[in-house]
């Protein structure tokens, strides 16, 4: 199955080719009539690279998005660009020229972004150059992890180089119809967990380049509930809007943008077709010229489509993760559900929780070792949160015996606010339904690819780091998540909710 609209693919496929005002059939018949080219950009993650990564059925969200992207040079125009750390596409013959001018984040070396910024702007050009009589430019942006610091870059630099007019930022464009510039309109941004830094300082481009800008229509920031990795900060949006949004779902940081081969940690690798459907639909909706899912080849659509075993049980887990109103109450409410689902494989032999994979192959057979070590980690770690816990209650009810203790010894550090929250979370997690547990395992991945290499630095029981476009960090918890104590989780006793789905016009198409 699929989203898409409850209007026939036909329709919309034809709305599609009326956003602009000449097809392309008609573009060598048609010197004199205006033009209003759409062209799309898609910033892929740090590591993903769909040329590599296609023949292991490994591709993000965003090369997904570029496969089912219209293509209708030289109005409908779409441009892909590798993730960081990955090789350009050699056969740009000005890749080269990118990357010797590149100045940021990595430099001539080509792992930097600002080869990629430089490169997209050349390609915005370029396609431009082979229109006429140009009255107005659609752009849209997307990309996922550092590809979604790029993107949001990329239309911060667009924005720097318009010219206004009457308000209306126009771009130096030579087949304008009046031979100068064009409207430009940024009509939609679609991030997918936005990370500046991969094990780098935490925020690595400045305030100019990470806002998103009011000139900005539509935007669209998807983040992951469940990614724990410290070198993995979420940069946020910051202020939200009516048209400026920002959703949390379950899963890490691939789980939602994509990039999971199948099978992979012996996980089925669908999970982030929710967040990538929803992507597409919403551009759609904001005018993205997507090719209808009964429009695309069979091995196109195949790259979109998730099962209805996955909606269900996605869907359970929407309605047990009680959303709050602040994405950090958000991100608190989702790691609640993790660790229910943590406890209880703990509790159970791992063989028993994975009937069919223990096993399977070597690798398997290593990941359940790893699960199976790191309870002892866990302990250790909460043995030492317990003691600095016991000493914050001791302050409290017995300041003498404190205050002897800090004079002969010293007591441990105060939990933080964070730490608490999560420490209590742990104590207290829901007990799930069977639904959920194997939501969890069959489709949530491990982003540390496992567990005591994390644990052991402390990290476990620490919310991930939230910062603003300014690099601030914003997730001081001043209000602990609401702990379920042992109640049991399921679906049929929450009402499902809603804010994670489109209402408009969208629904689920098989």
């Amino acid at each position: 199955m699929q989203d898409w609209f409850t209007d026939s693919h036909e329709a919309f496929g034809k709305a599609i080719k009326t956003l602009t005002q000449l097809h392309a059939e008609e573009f060598d018949t048609c010197t004199t009539c205006d033009q209003q080219p759409w062209i799309s950009f898609f910033f892929d993650g740090t590591g993903n690279n769909k040329n590599a990564d296609i023949a292991n059925e490994k591709l993000s969200n965003v090369a997904r998005l570029y496969e089912g992207h219209a293509s209708d040079a030289p109005l409908i125009v779409r441009h892909y660009l590798e993730g960081i750390g990955t090789r350009f596409d050699s056969s740009d013959p000005s890749w080269i020229d990118d990357i010797r001018d590149s100045e940021l984040l990595g430099g001539g070396t080509g792992l930097g972004g600002d080869a990629r910024l430089k490169r997209a702007m050349r390609l915005l050009n370029d396609s431009l150059s082979t229109n006429h009589r140009v009255t107005r430019i659609d752009v849209a942006v997307f990309g996922f992890s550092r590809g979604a610091t790029l993107a949001r870059a990329f239309v911060n630099k667009l924005l720097d180089k318009v010219e206004r007019i009457n308000g209306i930022p126009h771009w130096p464009c030579p087949t304008a119809d009046d031979g100068k510039s064009a409207p430009l309109h940024i009509r939609f941004l679609g991030l997918f967990d936005t990370v500046e830094s991969v094990g780098m300082p935490a925020h690595d481009f400045s305030d100019m380049l990470m806002r998103v800008p009011n000139e900005v229509e539509q935007c669209l920031h998807l983040v992951a509930g469940h990614e724990v990795r410290s070198a993995f900060p979420l940069t946020r949006l910051g202020v939200m809007t009516a048209t400026h949004r920002e959703f949390v779902y379950p899963g890490v940081h691939s789980d939602v943008g994509g990039g999971y081969k199948p099978g992979e940690q012996a996980r089925i690798d669908t999970l982030a077709r929710i967040p990538l459907n929803r992507m597409r639909l919403e551009a759609a909706i904001a005018g993205v010229p997507f090719t209808p899912p009964a429009l695309l080849d069979k091995k196109t659509s195949d790259l979109f489509d998730y099962g209805a075993d996955l909606k269900a049980a996605f869907d359970e887990f929407e309605a047990a993760a009680d959303i709050g109103t602040t994405l950090d109450a958000k991100m608190a409410a989702h790691m609640r559900l993790y660790y229910g689902w943590l406890k209880a494989r703990y509790q159970t032999n791992p063989c028993d929780v994975y009937k069919g994979v223990c096993g399977a192959n070597s690798q398997s057979e290593k990941d359940l070792e790893r699960i199976r070590s790191s309870h002892t980690t866990i302990t250790a770690q909460m043995d030492s949160l317990n003691w600095r816990r016991y000493w914050m209650e001791v302050e409290k009810t017995n300041p003498c015996e404190w205050h002897d203790r800090a004079k002969n010894g010293g007591v441990p550090p105060k939990l933080s606010a964070e730490e608490q929250a999560y420490y209590e979370a742990w104590l207290n997690p829901p007990v799930l339904s069977d639904n959920l547990i194997r939501f969890f395992d069959q489709y949530v991945h491990d982003s540390r690819a496992g567990f005591e290499s994390f644990i052991g630095k402390g990290l476990y029981l620490t919310a991930r780091e939230i910062i603003s476009p300014s690099g601030e960090q914003t997730n001081v918890v001043k209000n602990p998540p609401t702990i379920a104590g042992t109640d049991s989780i399921s679906s049929n006793q929450l009402t499902p909710l809603g804010s994670t789905h489109v209402q408009a016009t969208p629904s689920v198409t098989r």
